[in-house]
This record gives structure tokens, sequence and C-alpha cells, in this order.
């Protein structure tokens, strides 16, 4: 009966112990994560106004960078808005399939209101390059009119060190 009792305790904190190093695993899985050293940075910006209208995605004018970059790349992108709700996310390489994360972020300004958020993604080389376009896109979440007043796009990279 003891040896009985002493093997299901051993049974017991095996579990426990299995799933106490599995949950930090799988917390790793999904959140994942990306990694640089970000050495350097460029930003452009904008101070005229950008109206759209629809439910198609635009670059918005003056807000492509291109750099090379290599690893994590972290960009910022604040601007002002008025009209109806927007999304914006930022494009690398024309590949809108894969836009940087979070994806798509939805601004719902409350008259004219300045915003700002921050997009992180990974680059890599491409045949042996490490030049990227970094575009900043948007569209009207409703369809109707949308105005950007000004904006400012900041990214910061590690440099990249093939083809540039």
């Amino acid at each position: 009966m003891l040896r009985g009792l002493t093997l299901r305790k051993l049974l017991v904190a095996g579990a426990v112990a299995a799933v106490a190093a599995a949950i930090p695993l799988g917390v790793l899985a999904a959140t994942r994560g990306f990694g640089g050293n970000l050495d350097h940075q460029r930003a452009k910006w904008t101070t005229d106004d950008v109206t759209i209208a629809g439910s198609n995605w635009h670059t918005v004018p003056g807000l492509s960078i291109t750099r090379c970059t290599r690893d994590q790349v972290t960009a910022t992108l604040t601007g002002t808005l008025t009209g109806g709700p927007a999304w914006f996310r930022v494009v690398i390489d024309d590949v809108p399939e894969a836009p940087m994360k979070p994806t798509a972020v939805r601004f719902v300004p409350q008259g004219t209101e300045s915003f700002s958020f921050t997009f992180v993604g990974n680059t890599g080389p491409f045949e042996a390059n490490d030049t990227h376009r970094f575009d900043v896109q948007w569209l009207s979440a409703t369809g109707g009119s949308v105005t950007l007043k000004q904006a400012m796009f900041n990214i910061q990279f590690e440099l990249g060190t093939q083809g540039c």
C-alpha cells in the first residue's frame, strides 16, 4: 500500500512538472519574436493633406522608405486624421499578404485627432540583397472620405550587409 501511494505521488509530481515546463514553451510559441541590433533609423514626413474614399488599400504619398536592412525592423507611424475611421498597415517590398505586425490597425477620429502606432517586422536577403522598401498604406474603414492631414514615418533597423 505504501509503495502504491509513493508511486502515485511520483506520477502526479512528474505530470505537474511536465505541465509546468510546457507552459513557457507554449507561451513562447504563441508570442514569437524578432531580434536584431537596431543601430540605424530613417524618417520621412508629409504635411500635405491626402484624402481617400473607398475600400482599397492606397500607399500614402511621401511615406515610403527604401533602406538596406536585415533582421528586425521597427516602424512607427504618427499622423493627424479627420473624417471617418481608417485602417493603416506597413508593407515590405510590395507584398500585401505579409504586412508588418500586427497586420493592420484602425483609427477612429472624433473630429481631427492625432494617432501613433508602432509596427514590427523581420527582413532578410532576397536574391543576396538586403535592400527593402517599406510603404505605409491605408484605406477607409467605411468607404467614406478620410483625410490624413500630416504624417511622419520612422523606421529603426539593423544595417544589412548583402548587395547594398
